[in-house]
């Protein structure tokens, strides 16, 4: 189930969650965002509205709301599900035969929360050959996800990294990835993937933190070069890698660990700032 809680928000007005639509994204070009939702306040708010623009701008598209439209209907959408933790979707739907807005979806959606022992020991990780045709907007793929929804129930794994036709490894289909080695962070180039906000955040930490992270290209046949490998995402954080089928990574790298711990702490800072 796609729409969770009672209500959802359909062209500012609340509908019943049983009237949602799962196939209406899927009709036309939906542009969206996944924000993380603690305590009642959606977290870093202004970066995913950022971005959604973003996404807007990049594919040529016009977003009739303003920045306090999305704040306010957030809002509004938590009050009225008196739901104060959750992860909460908005989507964008333009109709085929033109860049004009046609639909705007707010509501809460299921959310991949990993386990104590994810964090501690690390999740199993796999590869799909796939990319994203706009990496840089946050577009509406039910074919890309399906595909890598397949490969992730097939092998009984977290997630799947997407390969492009060169080798190269370049992002999660649903996360962002960072490597380690030698005590330095690597990342794909940031024109090549979809900028994640915890992406954004991990960068900045490092810069600020004095961790050396270089944005390079990983060929999948460097995985075992690794040392370490950790996931980021809205609902995920940051979630070290154990493996990638017979290649093993260490989930307890000093690195890693400082990464982790920065970010909780970016996290709460954001959550004190808004209180």
């Amino acid at each position: 189930m796609e729409c969770i809680k009672d209500f959802f928000l359909h062209n500012f007005k609340f509908l019943p969650s049983s009237e949602f639509d799962e196939d209406l994204p899927g009709k036309g070009t939906s542009i969206y965002e996944v924000i993380k939702v603690e305590k009642g306040i959606p977290i870093f708010l202004e970066d995913h509205l950022n971005r959604l623009y973003n996404s807007a701008d990049i594919s040529n598209l016009s977003i009739n709301e303003s920045y306090c439209d999305f704040e306010a209907l957030i809002g509004e959408l938590i009050k009225k599900n008196k739901t104060v933790d959750g992860k909460i979707k908005i989507i964008i739907r333009f109709a085929n035969s033109g860049k004009s807005e046609k639909d705007l979806l707010i509501y809460f959606t299921p959310q991949i929360i990993p386990s104590l022992e994810d964090y501690e020991n690390g999740v199993e990780v796999g590869i799909c050959n796939a990319i994203r045709s706009n990496p840089n907007a946050k577009i509406y793929n039910t074919i890309a996800r399906k595909k890598a929804n397949d490969r992730i129930a097939e092998e009984n794994i977290f997630e799947v990294l997407l390969i492009n036709k060169d080798g190269f490894i370049t992002e999660g289909s649903r996360s962002n990835v960072f490597f380690i080695r030698e005590n330095k962070v690597i990342t794909a180039p940031s024109k090549e993937v979809l900028n994640g906000i915890t992406r954004k955040h991990i960068v900045n930490i490092c810069t600020t933190n004095k961790i050396s992270l270089f944005e390079h290209k990983v060929h999948q046949s460097d995985i075992s070069k690794m040392d370490a490998l950790f996931l980021t995402g809205t609902s995920i954080k940051v979630l070290p890698v154990k493996n990638i089928g017979k290649n093993e990574f260490n989930p307890d790298h000093e690195v890693l660990r400082k990464i982790m711990e920065l970010y909780d702490q970016a996290r709460s800072n954001y959550l004190f700032s808004k209180t």
